[in-house]
C-alpha cells in the first residue's frame, strides 16, 4: 500500500513537472511571437515610409514635368544617373569576370601543387613497393632452393642437418609473409593517396584580390576620363548625391545637347573595341603607384590614387592634346560605386 502511495505521488510529481516544462516552452514561444510581431511592425512602419517618400517624390516629379524648362532639366538629371547606373554595371561585371578568373587560376595552381606532392608520395611508396617486392622475390627463391636440399637429403643427413634447414626455411616464410603484409599495406595506401580529392581555393590571396582592385580601379579610372568631356562624369556623382529638383542645367537648347552628348558618351562606350587595352595598359602604370596602408590591405589607399593620369596610349595612337591629369580621386569620391566591388 505505502509503495502503490509513493508510486503514485511519483507519477504526480512527475505530471506536474511536465506542466512546469510545458508552461515555460508556450513562455517562451508567446515571447518569440512578440518579438517577432515587434519586428514585422518595424518593418511595416519602414515600408510606410519609403511608400510615403517615395509619393512624395513622384508628386515633385509631377510638378516638374509640367514646366517645360523643368522637365528638360529632369530628363538630363536621369540620364546622368544613367551614365553612373551603366558605369557601375561594368565595374560590377568586369570585377566579377576578374574573380573567376583569379579563382580558377589560383584552384589550378593550388591543385597542380598537390597532384605533384601526390606524385612524389606515390613515386617512393611505388619505390618501396618495389624493393619490398624483390626482397619477397629472393626470400621465396631461397626457401625453394632449402626445400629442394632438404628434400636431396638421405635420412641419416636430414637427422643432424634437417633441425637447422628447417628452422631456417621457417625464418624465411616468416620474413616473406612479413614483407607480403607490407607490401599490402604499402597498395592500400597507394589506393588511399589516389583517391584523395583534390584542394579547392576557399578564397582569393592578398595578391589576387589587390590584382583585381588594381584592374577595376583602372577601368573607373577610365570612365572618369571617358566621361570628363562636358563635365558628364563630375555632373553623374552630383546627380545621385542630389534630389532632380536641386540641379539645373540651362534652357530647354542646352539640355537637348547635354542629353544628346550623354548618349553618344555612352553609345561611344559600348562600341568601344580596345576597352580591355585601356584597362590593362593604365592597371600596370597603377601598379606601380599604388599604396596600402599595410600588408593585409587588398584595397589601396586613397591618398594614392588622387590624380588621375592621361589615358595611356596604345600602340599606333599618339597622344591627343585633351589629354590631361584629372583632379579626381575615385577611390574617396567612390565613383560608380567603387568601393563596393573591391574585394
Amino acid at each position: 500500500m505505502v509503495a502503490l502511495h509513493a508510486k503514485q505521488n511519483g507519477d504526480r510529481n512527475e505530471q506536474l513537472l511536465k506542466l512546469y516544462w510545458n508552461r515555460a516552452g508556450v513562455k517562451r514561444e508567446l515571447k518569440n511571437l512578440k518579438k517577432e510581431r515587434y519586428e514585422l511592425l518595424d518593418r511595416l512602419k519602414d515600408q510606410e515610409s519609403a511608400i510615403l517618400r517615395a509619393k512624395e517624390q513622384l508628386d515633385g516629379l509631377e510638378r516638374l514635368l509640367v514646366n517645360p524648362i523643368a522637365a528638360a532639366n529632369a530628363m538630363v538629371y536621369f540620364q546622368l544617373r544613367n551614365v553612373w547606373r551603366v558605369s557601375s554595371q561594368k565595374l560590377e561585371q568586369f570585377s566579377a569576370e576578374l574573380e573567376l578568373q583569379r579563382l580558377k587560376r589560383e584552384k589550378g595552381l593550388l591543385q597542380d601543387a598537390a597532384r605533384a606532392k601526390r606524385q612524389r608520395r606515390l613515386a617512393a611508396i611505388r619505390d618501396n613497393r618495389t624493393a619490398l617486392a624483390e626482397e619477397r622475390e629472393t626470400a621465396n627463391t631461397q626457401i625453394q632452393a632449402l626445400e629442394a636440399s632438404l628434400g636431396e637429403l638421405s635420412p641419416i643427413i636430414k637427422l643432424f642437418r634437417g633441425r637447422a634447414l628447417r628452422a631456417q626455411i621457417e625464418s624465411l616464410k616468416a620474413t616473406e609473409s612479413e614483407l607480403s603484409e607490407q607490401l599490402s599495406e604499402l597498395e592500400e595506401l597507394d589506393e588511399k593517396i589516389e583517391g584523395e580529392p583534390l584542394p579547392e581555393v576557399d578564397d582569393l590571396s592578398i595578391d589576387s584580390r589587390r590584382v583585381i582592385n588594381t584592374a577595376i580601379l583602372a577601368l573607373a579610372q577610365h570612365l572618369v576620363v571617358h566621361f570628363s568631356a562636358n563635365n558628364l562624369a563630375v555632373l553623374a556623382r552630383d546627380a545621385m548625391t542630389k534630389t532632380v529638383a536641386d540641379m539645373r542645367f540651362g534652357d530647354r537648347r542646352e539640355c537637348d545637347r547635354m542629353v544628346e552628348n550623354i548618349r553618344t558618351r555612352i553609345a561611344d562606350l559600348k562600341e568601344e573595341g580596345r576597352l580591355a587595352d585601356f584597362v590593362k595598359k593604365r592597371a600596370a602604370m597603377l601598379s606601380k603607384e599604388l599604396k596600402y596602408s599595410n600588408d593585409s590591405d587588398a584595397a589601396p589607399s586613397s591618398f594614392s590614387t588622387q590624380i588621375i593620369m592621361p589615358s595611356p596610349s596604345l600602340e599606333g595612337e599618339g597622344r591627343r592634346s585633351s589629354d590631361a591629369p584629372l583632379s579626381v580621386n575615385v577611390v574617396s569620391d567612390d565613383y560608380w560605386d567603387l568601393r563596393r566591388y573591391f574585394r
